[in-house]
């Protein structure tokens, strides 16, 4: 390792901290957003399920499944 010049041992050992524990406050704003990020994708699919579904497809399904008792019986 080279020296350079002006720069002591104090302050290269002042540098290297040991990583920071994350704090409650940085936990729940990350849950917080992992939360509204699944929100808005659940909306979309569910608005995108609802937008794929064919108002002709769905009259003439229920159209079908309706049977009339015929009058003679």
């Amino acid at each position: 390792m080279t020296s350079q010049p002006g720069v002591t041992q104090a302050s290269v050992a002042s540098q290297s901290r040991p990583p920071q524990i994350a704090s409650l406050g940085w936990a729940l704003r990350r849950a917080a957003l992992m939360f509204a990020m699944l929100s808005a994708m659940v909306v979309v699919l569910m608005w995108l399920f609802y937008a794929g579904i064919d108002p002709d497809e769905a009259v003439a399904g229920a159209a079908t499944t309706v049977q009339s008792i015929p009058a003679d019986r």
